[in-house]
Order: C-alpha cells, then structure tokens, then sequence
C-alpha cells in the first residue's frame, strides 16, 4: 500500500474518532510548504538581477531596467526564479521586472505561508516598488495577485497562469485526496480560515475580477491535475471579458517555462499596460 492510501486510511478513521485533531494535523500539513533546494541554473541567473529585501523579510528580485514595472509572483512550493522565462520575455520587450519570493519561500523568511500572506506580500511590494503596469501570477500565486488587487495592490492588466478559482474549491478538493471525513472536512477549512483571517468563501477569483473590472489574460493546460482546467472556466464565467488560452500538454508546472505561453503573456502585457486614457493619447 503506497503512502497517499495509507493517509487516507488513517485519515478516514480517525477523521471519525477524532475529527477536530485529524484536521488540525492536515492543516498544519497543507500549510507547511516544502522549500527545494537551489538548483545550479537558478544560482547562475543571479548575475542577471538585482536581489533586495524589503517589508521586513521579504525578497524580491529586479530584473531589467525599463521604466514600466510588471510584477510577477510564482505558486506553492516554487519561488521567483522559477518564473525566469516569463521574465525573459517581458524584459527583452522593455519591461523592468519584479519577481517575489512569497513567505517561507525561496529567500523570503516569514512565519506564515497561504493565500492571505502572499496577497499581503504583493501589497507591500506594490508600496515598495510600484506602481507596477501589469501583474503576473502562476497557481497560487495568481490567486493572490487576484486578492492582492481586493486589498489595494494596482495593476492595470493581469494574467492568471493555471490559477484555482476559489481557495473553498482548493481546500475541498484537498481535503477529499487525503480522505477526510464531513465532520473533519469542516474542520480543517474552519482551521484554515483562522489561520489565514478571511473566509474562504471570499477567495473568489471571478467575482474579484468581476468586480475590479481590470483587463485579464486566463493561461490553463487542458492536462493540469494539480488545479484543473475547469478552473479557468468556472473564472471566466463570472468574468467572461477576460481573455483565455487553454494550452495542451504543459501540465501545471512546464507551462511556465513554455517559450510560447512567455511570448503570450508579453504580447497581453505590451498590449494593456497602459490605462485607456494613456493607450489612445
């Protein structure tokens, strides 16, 4: 029996017996990222940018020296450099590009990782660094670039890049793969929702959009596992003046890393960077 059924097994039972301790355990468990180590093509980029901290513990990367700054912000378990091709593509175009490393990721200390902080992580970049043209996040990252934008951050275009479309749609489907029970289940998002300060039924990322009326740019893989592409769907019909591109075979990671996704988020940006009332002076 591998290791994901011998979790749910135990998960399953004592999720029963025991449903507030079980969901305390997976929370703590789903809110404790792994950080891997550096590989060698990361340290090599380091030559190419500017690293800075700010807001306390925060790190942030500056790459290029455009006057038009876009800000870019990675997912769960990954950190600024893995959104290199990304910013390749937007500083050959004349961008200055800043790319974060979230809480408790890649150089970035903090003592909490989840939505809420990487969106406050954005706020404060904004405040640091901004204003920033367009904003760019992967997984949970465009999630909080989404929140980030409800609590003041200003951008006047983004693009979600296999986004989820609502935290209560992440933490159900969470909660399912691991095999907790109903009574566990409204635990472990109570939990959460402690942690995090906001209630997850807010995390809404269409009705955010909708609501902000901002120019956006929805990127999925047809194949995703991790966040499915009924994601983009489920965004794009609360906000059906959002463009999409659903692209095949990039599954949710190696889409970041694809030259043809990069030079569609580049055109986007070019394209929207500007308010209206600048775009036809």
């Amino acid at each position: 029996m591998n290791a994901i059924k011998v979790l749910r097994l135990t998960n399953q039972i004592f999720g029963r017996i025991a449903p507030q301790a079980t969901a305390n355990k997976m929370a703590k468990l789903f809110l404790t990222p792994r950080n891997p180590p550096f590989k060698q093509w990361e340290l090599d980029l380091e030559a190419n940018c500017q690293r800075v901290t700010f807001a306390g513990d925060l790190n942030a990367t500056i790459w290029g020296e455009g006057d038009q700054k876009v800000l870019l912000m990675h997912g769960w378990e990954s950190r600024g450099s893995h959104m290199y091709h990304l910013v390749e593509a937007l500083v050959n175009t004349g961008f200055q590009v800043i790319t974060l490393d979230a809480p408790k990721h890649g150089y970035s200390g903090g003592d909490k990782a989840n939505l809420v902080a990487f969106a406050e992580a954005i706020v404060a970049a904004d405040v640091e660094f901004g204003p920033f043209v367009a904003g760019v996040g992967h997984s949970l990252g465009g999630a909080a670039l989404t929140y980030a934008m409800a609590l003041g951050a200003q951008v006047n275009c983004c693009v979600l890049i296999s986004s989820p479309a609502s935290i209560l749609d992440v933490l159900h489907g969470f909660s399912n793969y691991i095999g907790l029970p109903k009574q566990a289940q409204i635990r472990f998002v109570q939990y959460i929702e402690k942690e995090t300060g906001v209630a997850a039924s807010v995390l809404d990322m269409g009705r955010i959009l909708s609501e902000k009326k901002i120019k956006t740019l929805l990127v999925h893989s047809q194949d995703d596992v991790e966040i499915s592409v009924q994601a983009l769907n489920k965004i794009h019909a609360a906000w059906p003046q959002a463009e999409t591109f659903i692209a095949q075979d990039l599954g949710h990671r190696k889409i970041i890393r694809d030259k043809d996704v990069a030079r569609l988020v580049q055109q986007f940006v070019q394209r929207y960077h500007l308010p209206v009332s600048e775009a036809v002076m």
